[in-house]
């Protein structure tokens, strides 16, 4: 579990520069390097939204991320902000 406002905060800004195709049902011919489930806080006084990501780490050095979320889907990460993802997550 990652509370830390640091890290928190490397995760947000690497999140919103991912780049989506929504409704794409992609599959990856192996298994996730990490699976991943974040907490939103969506409206005050209501509970938090669960999304869950699987990220793959390329060859490239990008991420690829299939999320559970119908409004983001199959998304990439480029290099820069992949290795951010990819040293929070420890992997």
């Amino acid at each position: 579990m990652i509370t830390d406002n640091e890290s928190i905060q490397i995760l947000r800004k690497s999140f919103e520069k991912v780049n989506g195709e929504p409704g794409v049902q992609a599959e990856m011919s192996r298994k996730e390097d990490v699976a991943v489930t974040l907490f939103y806080p969506l409206e005050k006084n209501m509970p938090e939204r669960l999304y869950k990501y699987r990220v793959w780490s390329n060859s490239d050095d990008s991420a690829t991320l299939i999320s559970d979320n119908e409004k983001e889907g199959y998304e990439t990460l480029d290099k820069e902000d992949a290795e951010k993802l990819k040293s929070t997550f420890l992997f």
